[in-house]
């Protein structure tokens, strides 16, 4: 039985250097020994190599269990000295007790779908929902206002947890004044609230057709609901960004706080000013000199004093005022109360590596949200990075003299090092295949490496000194040229993986090509590049290969080539057989004992409008529809095959993850969910249920079923075991 995780082979990080890795085979040369039986977990769902920490967004405490998200918005301080949170990443607003002992989630839930103008609800706690929210205050009496950015919105939070749309209408970005939804708004991000209950929303305005900000009003919503413009441009000058040609001229929000007084401060990125507001709009500067190509470092009086790229500002309890600056490396600073700036924290040594990776947590190198705590700490999120991609992030609290301790959340342990269980590492792995030995075979992407891990989780590199082969002969390079490719292994233990169209077969530590679908795939251009996206081997050595062009191809043991099923070009979704079949963008496949094939259908919803399916062809190529249905969007519901619905891919970061699927020796099929957090069951009786992880819940613990997991990828399963990828980590489940 083959188990594998598909991955999309176009997107890659990148061209890997010449490397020659070892591979484990059964076919002599080094062939894996029987795995050590592993001790029984104590819980059903266990850890068994790596590290789980992370981004997330579990619940608990902080910060031993508590995750966040990679990405946050801002945050506020209410009068009882709890901490709001913006979860943007997760699309929830979260709470740090003002112990700073536990962290929960007040509000939002349900995760988002892509390519959608909105992620709106109101109601109660969790059937709330937000899209990538950016700023947050609270009142005098606890209510939390938040600026629902993406989703262009005003929202109000009430003490007890309910949401509800103070202004705005879901999805149209716009700047029109009005009464609640007769107003609009455009990319709301700075909010403040004064004492009377006015709320401040600094904003974006754009020109008919162009994503390009023109100008940045600052709104103000009286507690009748009105909403009137403060003013409408908030900067005298715009901020340059160059990507390419010209510079491209912007207007970046302001950020936005208000004194003990109810007065409106802001800090404004664009002219490296802060200001002040009266009642009418009127602003006067504070401190600082508006300037065009103004941005500097420089502490003193109001006039001398510079400012860079301006992050956050806040007042704390003694109304002393205090910016997140960020000029090379970011800096705390405070403004007096005639305008001089005193810098009091500033990050040094900010080198970062050539992964990408920064100083590490309690450096204040990437700090990019700020707050002021009633203890009169500044309480920062800081974020981790590797590989270009943001891990992690974390809250600390820093003191005026630049002494910090993490607060909440837990930075990831990616690594290259082999041993056993929690003392090994990887680097977002994913692509899992099971030997017949019982040795599972892991695609570490982010190292380029393929691992090996045994039952008892003893993980080791392929190529190291302590692997099974010395080097890879042949095709060895071009075995991990595409770091994002599909394993799968036969009845022989040799291993199979893709490389764009071609398909590689590694066996006696010798790589060597087993086939080269350009030929087929080329005859018909579409949009996706002729790539093979999946890969499944039957027991016996027949090799299966499905492509994102709607076509699944067999390769027998002496390489040749035949159509299995669907065709090469046609796009839609048809039960059938063999070339009457047709299929969608095609994804990961796996095989059962009987020679089944299983193939996850409907990526690319936005394209081609397929809904999520899961596929099974028989071993004389007759095509059904196992689960979901062709003609939903992508979602999440269990119940009978034909009415549940499925989300087979992630929408965003690297590496590209895409549905894995498994099938276990009575029948059952497993599917990971790496979007929506969890492993689906479809039963034999038809029926699909959701037996490890909840949905849109990001962490780890060891537990009871279902337990919490963290984007499941790669999946593989033997009599009552399963085994699971999730980022930085492979984890086990002991089946019912």
């Amino acid at each position: 039985m083959t188990n594998v995780v598909s991955r999309i082979p176009f997107q890659r990080a990148g061209i890997l250097a010449a490397l020659v890795v070892p591979l484990l085979s059964a076919c002599g040369g080094g062939g894996a020994s029987a795995p050590v039986p592993p001790p029984a977990p104590s819980t059903a769902l266990s850890l068994l190599a790596g590290n789980t920490d992370g981004a997330g967004n579990q619940d608990g405490t902080a910060p031993s269990t508590a995750r966040l998200s990679a990405y946050m918005g801002g945050m506020a301080v209410t009068n009882a000295g709890e901490v709001i949170i913006l979860d943007s990443g997760n699309n929830q607003i979260r709470k740090l007790s003002a112990d700073h002992g536990q962290v929960s989630t007040l509000a939002g839930g349900g995760g988002w779908v892509a390519n959608i103008p909105s992620n709106h609800a109101d109601g109660n706690g969790s059937a709330a929902r937000f899209y990538r929210p950016m700023g947050v205050a609270v009142d005098a009496t606890g209510n939390t206002y938040v600026a629902d950015t993406d989703n262009h919105l005003v929202r109000k939070i009430s003490t007890a947890g309910e949401v509800t749309t103070l202004a705005g209408k879901a999805g149209v970005c716009g700047n029109e004044d009005g009464v609640g939804n007769s107003a609009t708004f455009c990319s709301p991000t700075g909010i403040a609230v004064d004492k009377a209950g006015n709320v401040y929303v600094s904003e974006v305005k754009r020109s008919l057709g162009t994503l390009n900000p023109v100008a940045n009003p600052i709104r103000k919503i009286a507690p009748t609901g009105e909403v009137t413009t403060l003013t409408s441009k908030a900067s005298q000058y715009p901020t340059l960004v160059f990507i390419s040609g010209p510079a491209i001229e912007t207007y970046r929000p302001v950020h936005l706080a208000t004194d003990s007084g109810g007065v409106l401060h802001a800090a404004d990125p664009n002219d490296h000013v802060i200001r002040r507001y009266a009642a009418n709009g009127q602003a006067t500067v504070v401190s600082g000199v508006p300037a065009a190509d103004n941005a500097g470092n420089a502490d003193g009086s109001a006039s001398a004093a510079k400012f860079s790229d301006l992050k956050a500002i806040a007042f704390d309890t003694a109304n002393r005022l205090f910016i997140l600056d960020w000029y090379g490396t970011p800096a705390i600073r405070q403004i007096g109360s005639d305008g001089s700036v005193t810098t009091l924290v500033r990050a040094n040594a900010c080198n970062f590596a050539g992964d990408g990776s920064g100083a590490g947590p309690g450096t204040l190198c990437t700090a990019d949200q700020m707050t002021v705590t009633p203890d009169g700490r500044i309480l920062v999120a800081e974020y981790g990075t590797r590989n270009s991609a943001i891990k992690y992030a974390q809250l600390r609290s820093y003191t005026l003299q630049g002494a910090s301790v993490a607060v909440a959340g837990i930075p990831s342990a990616e690594g290259t090092d082999d041993g056993q269980g929690s003392t090994a590492s990887f680097n977002a792995p994913d692509s899992i295949a099971l030997n017949p030995a019982g040795t599972l075979y892991v695609r570490d992407s982010g190292n380029r490496t393929i691992r090996t891990v045994q039952t008892d989780g003893l993980v080791r590199t392929l190529g190291k000194p302590d692997g099974h082969c010395s080097a890879i002969t042949g095709l060895g390079e071009d075995v991990l040229s595409n770091s994002t490719a599909p394993l799968t292994t036969d009845g022989a233990g040799n291993l199979y993986t893709i490389d764009d169209a071609r398909v590689l077969k590694i066996a006696n530590c010798q790589a060597v090509l087993l086939a080269d679908l350009a030929p087929w795939l080329d005859k018909v251009p579409t949009a996706f590049l002729g790539v093979a996206s999946g890969i499944a081997a039957d027991t016996v050595g027949n090799v299966y290969v499905a492509s994102l062009k709607g076509a699944i191809f067999k390769i027998d043991t002496k390489g040749e080539v035949t159509l299995f099923a669907g065709s090469v070009g046609t796009v839609g979704h048809v039960d059938g057989q063999g070339a009457a079949a047709q299929f969608s963008a095609l994804g990961q496949m796996t095989t059962d004992a009987e020679g089944n094939l299983y193939v996850i259908d409907g990526l690319f919803h936005d394209i081609n409008k397929v809904g999520p399916t899961v596929r099974k062809i028989t071993p004389s190529g007759a095509v059904t529809t196992l689960a979901g249905s062709p003609i939903a969007a992508p979602g999440y519901a269990d119940g009978p095959a034909a009415a549940a619905r499925f989300t087979v891919q992630q929408y965003a970061g690297w590496p590209a993850q895409t549905a894995s699927l498994a099938v276990d020796n009575r029948g059952n099929v497993y599917v990971t969910d790496p979007f929506t957090s969890v492993v689906r069951k479809i039963g034999t009786d038809g029926q699909v249920s959701t037996p490890v992880g909840q949905a849109w819940k990001y962490g780890f613990a060891a537990s009871d079923l279902p337990g919490i997991i963290n984007r499941p990828t790669g999946i593989a399963v033997r009599g009552t075991m399963m085994y699971i990828s999730v980022p930085n980590a492979v984890v086990q489940v002991k089946l019912p």
